[in-house]
């Protein structure tokens, strides 16, 4: 549904809001009063961006602030933010992986597709996506968590290996060497001490 997209009514502060953002603390809560007292947006039309925010996963339910909120207020906030992005947006996204680089025309008929909105709804919804899209940074791409590795990944050592994986194999593989000595009966102690003295010469 449209509404699981949220959008702003004005875009015209986004930056600005995110600039103050970096610049100011990380409150105990990021609430209406926060941006409007702490921030300095007090407009009717800038009260949606807590909701953007949560979207972003930059806050929790109850406005607590994320590891991604500080994360954006780093040295890394663009990517961050297209963090963000690709998961609240995420139906735009399976919708076309390069959503983020279209204009805001063409993500509106996105929008549409996905959400069933309207016409106007529609447009807010990109022109707030575009917004964002905007202030990300995309040339970064975060690494996808590598699956712990279970039974069914060992190297199956009954059959050859691929090429690449020999060394995995070797650390799985270990040869052992038994050596077996059959020593003669008998009873003079010396005939064992030439034994293991000729041994010992030819194994140093």
């Amino acid at each position: 549904m449209a509404s699981e997209l949220p959008y702003m009514p004005s875009v015209t502060n986004v930056s600005a809001i995110f600039g103050r953002i970096r610049e100011a603390g990380t409150p105990a809560r990021f609430t209406h009063d926060f941006l409007k007292s702490t921030l300095g947006f007090g407009s009717s039309n800038d009260r949606s961006f807590t909701k953007i925010l949560r979207n972003l996963a930059f806050l929790t339910a109850d406005g607590t602030p994320t590891p991604r909120y500080n994360a954006f207020k780093g040295t890394a906030g663009g990517v961050a933010l297209a963090d963000g992005l690709r998961e609240g947006w995420s139906s735009l996204f399976m919708a076309d992986q390069r959503i983020h680089q279209k204009n805001v025309s063409e993500i509106q008929s996105t929008v549409k597709s996905v959400t069933g909105a309207g016409d106007a709804v529609a447009r807010k919804i990109a022109t707030t996506f575009k917004t964002l899209c905007d202030e990300s940074d995309w040339t970064e791409v975060t690494p996808q968590p590598v699956e712990e590795a279970t039974e069914r990944d060992e190297p199956d050592v009954s059959s050859s290996p691929p090429i690449g994986r020999q060394s995995s194999l070797d650390e799985v593989l270990r040869l052992h060497h038994d050596i077996h000595i059959h020593l003669p009966p008998t009873s003079d102690v010396g005939v064992y001490r030439a034994i293991f003295k000729a041994m010992k010469s030819e194994l140093m």
